[in-house]
């Protein structure tokens, strides 16, 4: 099975393709495939708790879609707060996912 690794690093209110890219996320999984969504630079904006974009990473972990987010990037916007379904990391898990067996890397 493959891994899909996606790095998000924009964010949707100043890319208009970002709700494209997050339905790429949901199809890859729907077709059967392991998907991680890891949110960096402006990426991290959507995952603040109580934005409209809380929903949207409920159900990607609803779909088993682990979706983690910088502490750095997060640290650096002055973001506190992010939602349930997201988990704060580091750049050392981000080298791990990439060297997982199997594991395919999209940036956007």
């Amino acid at each position: 099975m493959t891994h899909y690794l996606i790095l998000e690093s924009r964010d949707p209110y100043d890319s208009a393709d970002w709700v494209k890219m997050q339905q790429i996320v949901i199809d890859l999984k729907k077709n059967g495939n392991d998907v991680t969504l890891f949110l960096l630079q402006n990426g991290v904006l959507p995952a603040r708790k109580g934005t409209e974009f809380e929903k949207h990473f409920a159900d990607l972990k609803t779909l088993e879609i682990d979706v983690f987010a910088d502490f750095f990037a997060l640290q650096e916007r002055g973001i506190k707060h992010i939602a349930k379904s997201v988990e704060k990391t580091n750049f050392d898990r981000l080298i791990q996912l990439c060297l997982t067996t199997n594991t395919k890397t999209i940036w956007h």
